[in-house]
């Protein structure tokens, strides 16, 4: 029997590909079986609720930590206008973030604003398990030494429940040093003048600038991601035993129409000035597949007066086309399909 190299035996490499392919489908069954006892065995979870006061990056942060843009994002504050989850999952651990309105803050301006931005933050406290708050901490925050003392008020009135302090915009602080002094005073625990440890419950009826209770400081930058894995894993680790709520895939519990409609709201913010995009309201004309496979969007944008309508659309429509390419290429991108998208600015 004549013995020849594998290269250059027809039967041989037949035989090679056959075992490589068995191999390849033991690993995939391998993977399989692991998963699916990470599923089907124990499980924990965890309700993580954010709170801060407008512009301080939740979103940002809550789309990094699920691995893909979710959530509505824009320099404008109060882009987010209801509450929504975030969920990611992690072997065993399924975790269940609150996304909501900002807090008004109690230095900011006097704004008019609907139910949901009051009540939402104070909802989602009650269904937690973990409170995350987060400060901006960039150069630009003039205020970053102190908590917002609605954000106190929040805590004061939830002592049982664990929370942590999220430092976020790292990356625009130009002396990182001052980090430490920024995180020491969110979190001192000693009276300025007397220089001694004050008790719980002296600190729960005074000092509303800052929170000496915080488990945990973290330093990140949700746009870089500097720190988020940090993050991440003190909240998986922080979960216990529990059911899941949601399928292992699933990253939010908003409809898709919902999403479109926030992804809409955000171009409309980074390209319109004042009150307008606060104003528009969106009304769903066509939402359908075609023939081809696409999902075709209808929408009309209705506005409060002519001005406006002229406005949105822009000189020779630039601002209506800009507008629709930014939000066709995320539709496209988190639906993970192609779409036809079709905005109408009117008068209504």
């Amino acid at each position: 029997m004549e013995l020849r190299p594998l290269g250059k035996s027809l039967g041989a490499m037949w035989c090679y590909c056959v075992l490589r392919e068995s191999k390849s489908r033991i690993a995939s069954a391998a993977r399989f079986c692991a998963q699916a006892c990470r599923v089907l065995g124990p499980k924990r979870s965890l309700k993580v609720a954010f709170i801060s006061v407008p512009n301080a990056g939740k979103s940002t942060l809550i789309n990094r930590l699920i691995g893909q843009k979710v959530f509505a994002v824009s320099p404008k504050i109060h882009t987010t206008q209801r509450r929504a989850l975030g969920v990611f999952t992690v072997d065993d651990t399924q975790v269940t973030v609150l996304d909501t309105p900002g807090v008004p803050s109690a230095w900011g301006p006097k704004l008019k604003l609907g139910e949901t931005f009051m009540k939402d933050p104070y909802r989602s406290m009650l269904e937690a398990q973990l409170v995350l708050v987060m400060v901006d901490v960039s150069d630009n925050n003039k205020r970053r030494e102190s908590l917002d003392p609605n954000i106190v008020r929040l805590l004061k009135h939830n002592t049982h429940l664990p929370s942590a302090l999220v430092l976020n915009k790292v990356d625009l602080v130009r002396m990182k040093h001052q980090l430490l002094s920024v995180a020491a005073d969110l979190t001192r625990t000693f009276h300025p003048e007397q220089e001694r440890v004050i008790g719980r419950e002296e600190l729960e009826k005074g000092d509303d600038k800052c929170w000496p209770f915080f488990q945990e400081v973290f330093m990140i930058s949700a746009l870089t991601g500097d720190g988020v894995e940090k993050l991440k894993s003190f909240l998986v680790s922080s979960a216990s035993t529990g059911e899941w709520e949601y399928d292992v895939d699933t990253v939010t519990d908003q409809p898709d129409q919902l999403l479109v409609e926030d992804i809409i709201r955000e171009k409309l913010f980074l390209h319109l000035d004042k009150e307008i995009p606060y104003v528009i309201t969106q009304d769903t004309v066509v939402w359908e597949e075609n023939h081809e496979g696409v999902l075709v969007i209808h929408k009309h944008l209705n506005c409060r007066s002519s001005m406006q309508v002229s406005i949105v659309i822009g000189a020779g429509g630039r601002i209506i086309q800009s507008i629709v390419a930014e939000a066709k290429e995320d539709i496209e991108c988190l639906l993970q399909r192609p779409v036809d998208l079709t905005l109408v600015a009117r008068f209504k």
